[in-house]
Formats: C-alpha cells, sequence, structure tokens
C-alpha cells in the first residue's frame, strides 16, 4: 500500500495533558486518498500530491493561520476501488484524522462514511452529483452542471431561446440541468436527444460507430431548430459538425453549435475542436484554410474553463518538485515501471486550495471559539473534526483567490462554481511543434459570478468581436418560423395552391380508373385462356386414345425395374408439350360444348395453385366436341397402381410418407377457394419420380358432370364409387342434387385410402362381395342396433398401430360431423412420422450419407490402426536398438562401426543363480527374472546408458555411447550402480521370499568400437578389451559389492563425488596382478538421478476393435 508520513494522535493522552494553547502547540493528522493506481483513466495522483505538500508547508509556517496548530499528512492509494476506499476511511478517522482530502474518481459512498462521524471531506477531482446534498463535503472541481449557469447566460446574450440539447450518455445529468434552467428562464428546448459515446460505440463494436450515425441525428433535428448544445467529448463533436457540414448547415451561416469543455483551456489544445487527433498529430499536417471550414469552424463557441494565470506555471514547477520530496517521493521508477508523466494538470490548483480553504476555515473557527473560552486539544478535536460546520465557513469565506489566478466562489451547496470562458474562432498565429496555421479557438469573452445571481454575467473582450458565419449572428429560428407558420400567404399564393391541388386530385383520380380497367382487362384475358388455354399444335405425340407404359416401376424391396420382371400392365395417356411428358385427361362431348365464365375462372384458379402434393394443372385444349387436361406426368403412376403391385413392399417408413403427402395435399385444397377435392381415390392419388404423392383430379366438377362417360361396365362403374361417403351416394340418386363433394366426403374417401394402404386388399378387402352390392349396403340408412357396413379391420397386420385404427374408424364415421379434419388427422397421425425424414426420398439419401460416413469412418480407424502398428515398430526396433542408431536406420542410412575413446561398462550377475535355477522350475525362473529386470529397466531410465544386453541373470549396461557425454559416463554408471545395489538388498524373491538375492557388480572404464551386427535378428555389439575386463571385474568380485577398475576410479576421482576403498591387488585373467577398488557410496556432488515422467508402457497392447461396417452389403429402406 502507499503510505507516507503518518502520525496517530492518541485521545487519551491528550485527556489528560489538557494544555492550552499559549502554552504548547497542537498536532492535527488530515487524510489524503489519491488513486496512483487502478483502472482510472488520467489519474492524477502521481503528477499533483505535491500541491498538498506544498498548502501544509505554507500553513505550518504561517503566523496568521493556525499559529498553534501543525498539521500532520496520512496518506493511502485507494486504487480507484470503492471498498478499498471505504475501509481506508474507516481505519483513518479511527486513529484520529480529522479530515479528508479526496478521494480521486468515484466518491459517493466514501462521503458518507465520512458523513456518518461528520467528518470534513473536500473533494479535488470527484464528479459524483449525488454528493453535492451532503452538509460535509465540498468539491472544488466544478461538475458539469455548473457549467450550464454560463451557457444560459451565454444564450441569453444572444437571444438564443430556442435551442436543441444533444448529449453523451455520461452527461445525462448535467443535460437535465441545462433543460430545466431553460424552463426557468422562459427558454424553449426544440429536442433532447442522448448519444452513445462514441469511444464506447467503437469499442464494443455497435452500429453507432459508423460513420452515418450522426447524420441521422441531423437529420431528424435540423427542420425544427438552429441552435445546438452538444455535451460531450470532442471527436463527438468533430462527428457531428462533420454530419452538419454533409448536410450543407453551414453554408448560409444558419445554424450553431455550442460546446461544453470541462477542462481547463490551453492554447496549444485549441485546434482539437476543430482537428481530429489523430490529424493533429500527423507529421504532414496541413491546416484546412477552405471557405467550408472557415464557415464551420465560425459556427461554434466553446465554452470552456479559464486558462490559469501567467503565475500558475511557477507552481506547477514546485508541484513537480515536491512530487519527488517526502512523503511521497514519487521518482523511484522501479516502483511506478517507467517514468511518471510530468504535466501537472489544474487539478493541483484544485487539491492545493482544498488545504487551504480548510486551513482558513477552521482558523476562523477556532478564532470564534477562543473569543470566550480557551481552547482544549480535546475540543480542537471536536472543531476540527465538525465537518458540517467547517464546510459552512468555507462557503461563508468564498469567494476565494485560486493559487491559478482566479477569483472562484462557492455555490450553497458548497460546490465551485467554476471560472469558465468563451472561445470563438479568430485569425491568430498558432504554433505547436511542426504545426503551423493562421487561426486558432482563442477566448473572445468570460463569465463573472455575481453574489446575488444565480447566474453569471457574460462579458466579451471588445478588442475580439466574434467573427460570424456571412458576418450575421445566426438566430434561434427562422423570421417566418420553422413552419412557416409566421408568414401570412397573399391571395394569389392561395390560389396557385388550390389550382395545383385540384389538379393533382384528378389527376390522380384517372390514374386510378386507368389501372382499374387495365387490371380488369388483364384477369378477363386470362380467364379467357391467356395462361391456361394451350394450342393444340403444341402438343406432340398423342393420338387421342392412345396408350403408353408407365415406364418405371421399382420395387422398394429390391430396386430392380419392374420392367424385367413380368408386371401387371398399367396404362395412362400421355403427350409431349414444349419438350415435358404429360399427362392427359380427355373429356368428350357429344355435342358442341362452350366453356361458361365461371368455368375458365376456375380454370384461371387451377393455373395459380402450387403445392409439393398437389399435381398440378398446367392448361386445357379446348376444342368443340372434346376438352383435353393437360397435367404434370408422375413416372411412378398412381397411389392404386403401387397397392395393387406385390412386388413393391411397403414398409411403415413408406406408408407413413404415402399418408403424410396425402394428408398436406388435401389441408391445402380443403383451405383454398377449391374447397374440397370432391373425387379422392386412390387411382387420383399419382407417386413422382421422388416417391412424393400428389392428389391429382380436382377441381372442374361442373365440367367432368357434363362430359360422356366411357362405357367401362357395371362393375368397374360401381368400383369407382367404393371411395364415396354414404351421404354423398344417397344424393346421387337425387337427380337434382347438385352436390358434387364435401370436405367431409373427402375426410371419409381418405379413411378408405388408408385402409387400402395398410391391408392392400382393395379398398373393401378381399370379401367377394360385387362393388354394386356393396354401395347398396352403404346407401341403405342404418337401423336401430345395427353396425353400418365397413371395411373389415380385423384382418389388418397385427403390428398396426391402435391409434392408426382408430383414426381411420373415425374417418369413416356414418355421421359427418362426427368426422376429424385433416389437421387433426395429421396431429393423431403424427407418430408414424416419429424420427423418419421428410419424404422417402430423402430417407434413401440419409441412408447412402450414412453408409458413405461409414465408410470414411472406417478408412480413418483402419489409418489409425495403421500408425499404431508402425508405432509399435519403430518402440520395438529404439528398445532394440539405441534411439540414434534406429533412427538411422529407419531412415535408410547406413549405420558404420564408431570407435570411442572413453566409456563405462557395467556387468552383473546373480550370486548362486545356477544352484536357484536348478532347485526352481522354469516358470518360476522366469518370472524371477521378469521381476528383477522390471526393477533394472525402471532405475536405469533415469540415468544417460544404454542396457546393452541381459543372458540368463548377466545385465550389461555402458553409458557414453552411441552419443557421447564426456566425462559423465562414469558417473551416470557409477550413481546407477549403487541404486541397483540398494533397490536388490529390498528385492523379495516370489517363490523364496526367505532368500537374499546376491547381486556381483563389476565395473570399467575404457576405449571400445560398437557397431550393428547382423540381418535377421539385428544387435548394437561392443567390441575391445574393455568389455572383456568390465566382465573380469564382475566375475572377480563379491557379492553385495560394487568392483572397480584402476581407470574407473581414476575417472570417478576426476569428476569428484564418489567414496571408493582399495581392495588390494589381485590377479586379473590376461591382466596379471591389478590393484582394484571397492565402490562405497555417493555424496551429494555426485550425479543424481534425473526426473522421468511416467512408467513405460508395455510395448504392445490389445488393439481396439475396429468399427463395423453396418449395412454396407445391403442398405434397407426399413431402417428408420
Amino acid at each position: 500500500m502507499w503510505r507516507g508520513a503518518r502520525v496517530l494522535v492518541l485521545a487519551a493522552l491528550s485527556l489528560l495533558a489538557e494544555p492550552s494553547l499559549a502554552a504548547k502547540k497542537y498536532n492535527l493528522t488530515v487524510g489524503y486518498l489519491p488513486a496512483l493506481t487502478g483502472e482510472l483513466r488520467d489519474r492524477q495522483g502521481l503528477t499533483i500530491s505535491g500541491a498538498l505538500s506544498i498548502a501544509l508547508e505554507e500553513l505550518n509556517n504561517s503566523t496568521e493561520l493556525l499559529p498553534d496548530v501543525d498539521l500532520f499528512l496520512e496518506w493511502h492509494d485507494t486504487k480507484f476501488d470503492t471498498v478499498t476506499a471505504t475501509r481506508l476511511i474507516t481505519d483513518m478517522s479511527c486513529a484520529g484524522v480529522v479530515a479528508f482530502f479526496g478521494p480521486e474518481g468515484r466518491c459517493h459512498t466514501e462521503a458518507i462514511i465520512a458523513q456518518s462521524r461528520n467528518l470534513p471531506m473536500i473533494s479535488y477531482r470527484c464528479s459524483d452529483y449525488q454528493t453535492s446534498t451532503l452538509s460535509n463535503f465540498a468539491r472544488l472541481e466544478p461538475p458539469g452542471a455548473q457549467a450550464t449557469k454560463s451557457v444560459i447566460s451565454l444564450l441569453r446574450y444572444y437571444r438564443w431561446n430556442k435551442f436543441s440539447i444533444l448529449y453523451e450518455e455520461s452527461w445525462v445529468t448535467v443535460a437535465l440541468t441545462l433543460e430545466n434552467h431553460a424552463k426557468n428562464n422562459n427558454m424553449t428546448v426544440n429536442h433532447q436527444r442522448p448519444v452513445i459515446d462514441g469511444y464506447k460505440c467503437c469499442e464494443e463494436k455497435m452500429t453507432c460507430c459508423a460513420p452515418g450515425f450522426w447524420y441521422q441525428f441531423i437529420q431528424d433535428t435540423k427542420n425544427k431548430t438552429r441552435i445546438y448544445v452538444f455535451l460531450g467529448s470532442t471527436p463527438g463533436l468533430i462527428e457531428m459538425m462533420t454530419a452538419m457540414e454533409s448536410l450543407q448547415l453551414f453554408s448560409k451561416g444558419e445554424y450553431m453549435v455550442i460546446f461544453v469543455d470541462m477542462m481547463t483551456y490551453s492554447p496549444k489544445e485549441a485546434l482539437k475542436y476543430l482537428i481530429k487527433t489523430e490529424d493533429r498529430v500527423s507529421p504532414k499536417l496541413i491546416c484546412p484554410n477552405t471557405v467550408e471550414f472557415k464557415k464551420r469552424a465560425q459556427s461554434l463557441l466553446v465554452v470552456v474553463s479559464s486558462e490559469p494565470s501567467s503565475s500558475y506555471e511557477e507552481f506547477t514547477n514546485k508541484v513537480r518538485k515536491y512530487n519527488t520530496m517526502p512523503p511521497f517521493k514519487f521518482r523511484d521508477s522501479v516502483v511506478f515501471g517507467t517514468q511518471f508523466n510530468k504535466f501537472v494538470s489544474i487539478y493541483a490548483a484544485y487539491l492545493y486550495d482544498s488545504v487551504k480553504l480548510y486551513g482558513k476555515a477552521l482558523d476562523e473557527i477556532i478564532k470564534e471559539e477562543t473569543r470566550t473560552e480557551q481552547l482544549t486539544l480535546h475540543k480542537l478535536h471536536l472543531i476540527a473534526m465538525n465537518g458540517t460546520r467547517i464546510i459552512n465557513k468555507m462557503i461563508q469565506s468564498s469567494p476565494y483567490k485560486s493559487i491559478s489566478g482566479m477569483s472562484i466562489r462557492l455555490d450553497e451547496r458548497a460546490d465551485s462554481e467554476g471560472n469558465f470562458s468563451v472561445l470563438a474562432f479568430k485569425p491568430t498565429k498558432f504554433r505547436d511543434g511542426d504545426v503551423n496555421c493562421s487561426y486558432s479557438m482563442i477566448p473572445v469573452g468570460h463569465f463573472q459570478h455575481q453574489s446575488k445571481r444565480e447566474f453569471p454575467e457574460y462579458k466579451l473582450n471588445p478588442r475580439l468581436p466574434i467573427d460570424w458565419p456571412d458576418s450575421v449572428k445566426p438566430e434561434d429560428e427562422p423570421s417566418c418560423g420553422f413552419l412557416n407558420e409566421k408568414c401570412p400567404k397573399d391571395d394569389s399564393q392561395i390560389t396557385s395552391l388550390v389550382v395545383a391541388g385540384t389538379l393533382a386530385v384528378t389527376l390522380f383520380c384517372a390514374l386510378v380508373v386507368t389501372i382499374s380497367i387495365y387490371r380488369k382487362w388483364k384477369i378477363e384475358q386470362e380467364i379467357e385462356g391467356l395462361l391456361w388455354k394451350i394450342d393444340p399444335h403444341e402438343i406432340a405425340g398423342y393420338l387421342g386414345s392412345g396408350l403408353v407404359w408407365s415406364p418405371s416401376k421399382l420395387s422398394l424391396a429390391s430396386g430392380i425395374s419392374c420392367e424385367s420382371k413380368c408386371c401387371t400392365q398399367i396404362f395412362t395417356t400421355t403427350a409431349q408439350f414444349k419438350g415435358n411428358v404429360v399427362r392427359i385427361k380427355e373429356l368428350k362431348f357429344s355435342k358442341k360444348k362452350d366453356i361458361p365464365r365461371e368455368i375458365m375462372k376456375e380454370m384461371r384458379l387451377l393455373r395459380e395453385l402450387r403445392h409439393d402434393n398437389l399435381n398440378s394443372f398446367i392448361g386445357a385444349v379446348v376444342e368443340p366436341l372434346r376438352v383435353l387436361i393437360l397435367t404434370d406426368y408422375c413416372a411412378k403412376g398412381s397411389l392404386y397402381d403401387i397397392i395393387e403391385n406385390e412386388d413393391i413392399k411397403l414398409d411403415k417408413m413408406f406408408i407413413s410418407s404415402l399418408i403424410h403427402d396425402l394428408i398436406k395435399g388435401m389441408m391445402f385444397i380443403h383451405t383454398s377457394p377449391l374447397i374440397f377435392h370432391g373425387n379422392l381415390k386412390s387411382s387420383n392419388c399419382v407417386v413422382t419420380s421422388r416417391w412424393m404423392l400428389q392428389v391429382a383430379d380436382f377441381g372442374l366438377h361442373d365440367l367432368r358432370a357434363c362430359a360422356e362417360n366411357d362405357f367401362i361396365g357395371e362393375h368397374q362403374y360401381y368400383r369407382g364409387l367404393l371411395w364415396k361417403a354414404p351421404e354423398l351416394l344417397r344424393e346421387m340418386d337425387n337427380p337434382n342434387s347438385t352436390v358434387g363433394g364435401t370436405q367431409k366426403g373427402d375426410v371419409y374417401a381418405f379413411g378408405i385410402i388408408l385402409y387400402e394402404i395398410i391391408a392392400r386388399r382393395g379398398p373393401f378387402g378381399f370379401t367377394g362381395t360385387e362393388p354394386k352390392d356393396i354401395i347398396e349396403r352403404l346407401k341403405r340408412p342404418k337401423l336401430d342396433g345395427e353396425e353400418v357396413f365397413r371395411p373389415d379391420t380385423d384382418i389388418l397386420d397385427p403390428s398396426t398401430e391402435d391409434y392408426v385404427v382408430a383414426c381411420m374408424k373415425d374417418c369413416w364415421a356414418e355421421d359427418p360431423n362426427i368426422r376429424p379434419d385433416f389437421p387433426i388427422i395429421r396431429s393423431r397421425l403424427k407418430k408414424m412420422k416419429s424420427g423418419k425424414s421428410r419424404n422417402i426420398m430423402d430417407q434413401m439419401m440419409d441412408m447412402m450419407e450414412k453408409y458413405a460416413n461409414n465408410l470414411e469412418e472406417l478408412v480413418n480407424e483402419r489409418t489409425r490402426l495403421l500408425i499404431e502398428e508402425k508405432q509399435k515398430t519403430e518402440d520395438l526396433l529404439h528398445r532394440m536398438l539405441p534411439k540414434s542408431v534406429a533412427r538411422r536406420l529407419t531412415t535408410g542410412e547406413g549405420v558404420e562401426p564408431e570407435s570411442f575413446d572413453s566409456v563405462t561398462i557395467y556387468f552383473s550377475d546373480i550370486v548362486g543363480f545356477t544352484a536357484m535355477s536348478a532347485e526352481s522350475t522354469p516358470l518360476q525362473v522366469v518370472n524371477f527374472l521378469n521381476d528383477l529386470y522390471t526393477v533394472f529397466d525402471r532405475i536405469i531410465r533415469g540415468y544417460d546408458v544404454y542396457k546393452v544386453e541381459t543372458i540368463g541373470d548377466a545385465y550389461m549396461v555402458v553409458s557414453g555411447l552411441p552419443i557421447r557425454n564426456n566425462d559423465r559416463h562414469v558417473g551416470e554408471i557409477a550413481s546407477m550402480a549403487l541404486e541397483l545395489l540398494n533397490a536388490v538388498k529390498s528385492h523379495k524373491i516370489s517363490h523364496r521370499p526367505n532368500e537374499t538375492l546376491k547381486l556381483r557388480i563389476g565395473i570399467h572404464t575404457g576405449a571400445v568400437v560398437a557397431g550393428v551386427v547382423g540381418l535377421t535378428m539385428p544387435r548394437y555389439c561392443l567390441f575391445g578389451d574393455t568389455v572383456n575386463t568390465a566382465s573380469r571385474m564382475e566375475s572377480n568380485g563379491e557379492p553385495l559389492k560394487i568392483h572397480i577398475s584402476p581407470s574407473c576410479k581414476q575417472a570417478l576421482d576426476k569428476i569428484g563425488g564418489y567414496i571408493v576403498e582399495p581392495r588390494g591387488t589381485i590377479p586379473i585373467k590376461g591382466k596379471g596382478q591389478v590393484q582394484t577398488y571397492w565402490l562405497i557410496s555417493a555424496t551429494e556432488k555426485a550425479i543424481q538421478k534425473r526426473a522421468v515422467e511416467g512408467e513405460e508402457r508395455p510395448l504392445f497392447r490389445r488393439p481396439r476393435r475396429s468399427p463395423r461396417l453396418t449395412d454396407s452389403r445391403h442398405p434397407s429402406l426399413s431402417e428408420s
């Protein structure tokens, strides 16, 4: 925590002493709460704190102010955090702090904490407007609301009584204050519009960051205002002025913008109101000097905090000096990370004035109290901590002379009223670095506060008159008003307007009549055949009664074309129309038939009806004795054809798709102007090449009724009536009946078709009854207690869901009112489509996609297994050979024999292994060696060594090859041998737990030659006398000891860290008498085992099961 000088005043001691002011000086501690760190932008603590030291020094050295009181300082960094600040205020007040200066940034919560103890708090930088109501709080930074008084004075001076306010969100309180002042002074606010802060717009990438955002604000307000007051940032001001310029509002000098800037005026920053920051800092800046720019600049006035006096620069230099002195010492780059900004802002003056005003108010109260009684330290503390009294005294003492050189007054709420000036565009020399301009925004007037007036007086500098655009001051309203309501219109104007209006109405009525006539003519043309009538010569291949094969009947089970089997011959009449195959329905008449207008309108309607589940009506050929109706040709034939074809297997998915297509088609018809179908049956439902069902032969009931019926026989005639509802069959007996069908009749027909699809035994099953008899039974009225005659549902497949059967029976109910509508039917049969695709073709495509995805998954899995096997092969090679050697072999490089000047070889065997092997079973011996060498292998992983081989109980390890490691090889082997020996001492033999394992170790250092030997089972072998000597060291050693050669001992002494002792001279085969040594232990300097991550995984693991290629041979449509 940042912390400076701290003097604790103990209340108990002060009460005991009770000295008088004349006898002894007293000490008071004041608190200072700057923001040195944290998220506050433009933190001032590092640059202005010296101002507080200056003020305290002047007060403590003064003989007039507080002559018997010394003020001491306790300060802390709030980090711009409310929680931290409130905790500091509580702790400091408990420690005897009598007043607070700050905090910086936010202060409302902190001021309330101070008010709870009535401690004075004087802020030098805080804009929380709520604190103005607290009696213990004073603010020397002028709040934005204070600037509104100067704005009102400026508007009143130039008689701009009507204006608009545009403000950014952070200025909402200032905007409301300005609006209230305007209403209290009988001024009119034309608009009050909030604008999102430009920084926030672009940082959060909002739509307001777009260049045209301001354009719409100005466009919406420009016709009812002339004076704008903008409260916001300078970038926002420039964007606003640019939008106004693009609308050419400055071209005639009629508009004015007033901008409020709470920052202190600086001549070096005077162009920031006219030119963007990024343009001003550009080394290639060329000052704009066009006529348009000049008019734009002349249309701007800025209300800004006044510039300090010339002596203020001397004060700022002194502040910089005191910043580096105790108690702050702000010059340590280690603390701040970098040198702080040495610019001293106006807040230094506010901080200085805060301390001096507090000292002056405290001095005046002390003098008032000492007139009647002697002042004690206890009473002094009570006075110094009486925030309300001190703040009131500060208000009474204003105006005061600020260190900035200005006279400033505190209002009734102890808020500084500030000192503001007005800037205007004037020709003058401006120079800042390399930038030279012939103009600038300079002060042309200022505001002077009067003691008894609410608003300051605006005083214009007579030597600097404002250069208005076009040399005329803009008015707040056009002379005739915004709507021209203030200028009377003469009779000639009124007459012209009346004539123009009458002419416009006449032309509009004529246009409406013309459009109506044209639309009626166009409709008549369409009705008479402009769209639906077809020229007979456009039809090719039609012979009147020509019959063609239905070309493609697919078996859903096998997918084999019906043409390869002995299919039932299904015929339909087709022809060619504009290159497409069409289906033709021929209606014949015995005498010439004129097509009535109503039927023409119905033809036009049919031409316009379009739906996926309706067989599209293309048009009609009208001839004297016949009418040819052309519709889309469906390659799969009718639904009746599919049901009757036993080669086509209908599974649940297929049935569900067909039924729901039929439902959707009928729902469209019932909601269209056709209202009903009237002749719905399975033969009037056709299936497209995509296995989508479409309803056909709808509409034109009157035309079909007038046509002659082809002789088809009694059986076929009555069979065609099996789908007609009983009530419609009875109506057919009435010669005067005109009923062609009903929606409930269509529902009955749907129920029969549903039964027909599921049972596949015809509309009434294989009853053996003639269709005529069935029709007679259906027409017979129902008697009491008698069941109506309907298809037998008992013959349906037992797997048919109950809800399907129930829906079927409700559809063919005797009472039409009981039958459900198609939306209800769709809801009841919705479960049939659960989890299934939209139609049969989509389902087939889904299956093919699944098959392709399955193949892709299989290829990926097989590739992964191949990579795993390749990795296993490489791992095996790496365990058989050193990694560097194995890498060269796998890349196809040769491995030449290589000589090594110095390596260390380890040999070990188990004493008594031969006897133990003779007394143990082979399996026990294998398990024993596997357990032991698993421990050994785990240990040597931590050292830079290579295991050459194991033969029986012999274990051979080398260090220093194939990668040389200087002299470390002897230490690696020595440390490894010591750890192996310790591990053996605690190792238990599984089948002989009571016996101790006796390991004998030999080590030798010397030169070897190494290379890969063999092709069938290549091995990395070592050659040379060093190998033999190492073996001799092991064979001449003793159990549980490490026997080393003289050269090994010398190498160990060279690297250090190992303890050896001489064994003596012993005979070595081929060497004679040799002085050898025992390796006893190692010290901290010895080579340590390196950390090893994880356990070495088994070389071979069981591979994961490869995914099965599901249904790869026989994809079935029955899969859901």
